[in-house]
């Protein structure tokens, strides 16, 4: 979740326009094992800027945040434009739950029809970091996003 009420920067603005323009990550965290785990996985933005994804309680990568919440997103755009976030996971009860599960269902039909819907879970980002690179640009963009 990237949590900012109405003073969202334009780097929180900008993410928040790429995650929906994407609406797909790869979310890396840790096993436990000593090795990382990652999972393609369907994101969706708030327009309060929260990124939001789905999973079920019996996936690795739920039993892995909730053991220890810090994750990495990638999110591609095309094969020139990218953005590393890191951050931890939350996952969202009740209210919460409901109202993020409606904007990722918005965003990504069909994303909390499940055959198992006791076991879906949603899940927020806080994000922590973020860098931006964009290679059509010359030279390459790269920058830190400022998103408070």
């Amino acid at each position: 979740m990237v949590e900012l009420g109405n003073n969202l920067s334009e780097h929180a603005r900008w993410l928040i326009d790429f995650v929906r323009a994407t609406g797909g990550a790869v979310l890396a965290s840790n096993s436990g094992t000593g090795c990382p785990e990652s999972a393609y996985v369907n994101v969706a933005a708030t327009d309060s800027g929260r990124i939001v994804l789905g999973t079920n309680t019996a996936s690795r990568k739920f039993s892995n945040v909730t053991s220890d919440p810090r994750v990495s997103l990638v999110i591609m755009q095309g094969r020139t434009e990218e953005v590393q976030l890191e951050g931890e996971a939350r996952v969202l009860e009740d209210s919460e739950a409901a109202a993020a599960g409606e904007v990722l269902e918005a965003q990504h039909p069909g994303a909390t029809d499940t055959h198992d819907p006791e076991n879906l879970r949603i899940l927020e980002i806080t994000v922590r970091w973020g860098l931006h690179t964009d290679v059509t640009q010359r030279p390459p963009l790269m920058e830190e996003l400022t998103l408070r």
